[in-house]
């Protein structure tokens, strides 16, 4: 059976975010540009990056941009304007993390956006969407409905799954942390046994799961991660032929990977992710055939992503890439890559 792939890499703008009807028209183009290169009454997945969602959290706060210069210094102000508000969730789930309170505080907000965005689209479009991720605490309520609270303060790198039919698929929760990274906002990991879940692509057999990112590698950044675990790894045991790999990269694309121990040949971040990454943790699968990796590319106060987006396919042992973003940085790197694949070939 054919199946249209498509890998969104979008250059997104704080503008994108400062109201929903700016982030809803933002990702309506994407679809819009896959709908018009996919074939007529075949499955369709588009997946789109990790991180996608997390910077909702600027919504209604145009002014925070000419008010700040790092991130830190947009924590600063937002919590100074929030002072309450934040005071009262940090009681309300009993935590003293102010991060941790300013994510929680915000979550109701984000998911409203971002859940309603998508879901409304993979109906209207007729496509199985993998949503990106976003920074937020577990909901007490179901993940297939617009509503949100948090069950604590407890943060997780979250990803969900719509079918054409605008419902969720599934849900999950990113388990490795990055380094210097992830583990300085104070995230939770989440559990394999959550992340290493797979369900038919909706209209065929085929099974899917989504490794968003890191838990797509197949050895840890550092000697310091005893707890790494290889979840694109679990999701072959499990029989999963499609893997969708939202990524977000914060590290210069073509700059020496800064993890490299001292004095060792410098790499570029670029090879470190074939060398480590989900390239070659493809080549060991025995059931993932493809995996549609899609990198954020943005730029914001002093936080930066950049990459290069693409889908891969096995074949035996060996790893062929179907097709590759053109460029990996701003306005220029904005498209939807497109592919097909035959998993019956």
């Amino acid at each position: 059976m054919n199946v249209d792939l498509f890998c969104v890499q979008p250059y997104m703008r704080p503008d994108d975010y400062l109201t929903r009807e700016a982030f809803y028209h933002k990702i309506d183009r994407y679809f819009q540009a896959a709908s018009q290169q996919r074939t007529p009454g075949q499955p369709a997945l588009i997946v789109f990056p990790e991180d996608l969602a997390t910077f909702l959290l600027l919504e209604g706060h145009q002014d925070l941009l000419s008010q700040a210069k790092t991130l830190e210094e947009a924590f600063t102000v937002l919590g100074k304007e929030k002072a309450g508000k934040l005071l009262w969730t940090m009681v309300q789930y009993g935590t003293t993390r102010m991060k941790r309170a300013f994510f929680a505080e915000g979550a109701a907000r984000v998911w409203h956006i971002w859940h309603g965005t998508m879901v409304r689209l993979a109906h209207d479009y007729h496509m199985t969407v993998v949503a990106g991720s976003a920074l937020l605490p577990e909901s007490r309520w179901t993940y297939d409905t617009n509503s949100f609270m948090p069950r604590s303060a407890r943060i997780f790198n979250l990803s969900f799954t719509a079918g054409p039919d605008g419902h969720v698929l599934y849900h999950t929760k990113k388990v490795n942390l990055v380094p210097t990274q992830e583990d300085v906002l104070e995230l939770t990991g989440g559990p394999l046994t959550e992340a290493a879940q797979v369900v038919p692509l909706p209209g065929t057999a085929i099974a899917m799961g989504t490794a968003i990112c890191y838990d797509a590698f197949c050895q840890p950044h550092t000697a310091q991660e005893p707890r790494f675990v290889n979840v694109l790894e679990a999701l072959d045991k499990k029989g999963a032929r499609v893997v969708a790999q939202p990524s977000a990269n914060p590290w210069w694309w073509d700059e020496p990977w800064p993890f490299d121990p001292s004095g060792s040949s410098i790499r570029l971040r670029r090879q470190q992710w074939d060398e480590e990454g989900s390239k070659r943790a493809l080549k060991s699968c025995t059931n993932v055939e493809v995996l549609i990796n899609p990198q954020l590319l943005l730029e914001f106060l002093d936080v930066h992503f950049d990459g290069e987006s693409r889908i891969l396919a096995r074949t035996g042992t060996e790893v062929e890439t179907l097709v590759a973003a053109e460029a990996t940085r701003g306005a220029a790197g904005d498209m939807v890559l497109h592919s097909q694949w035959d998993f019956n070939r």
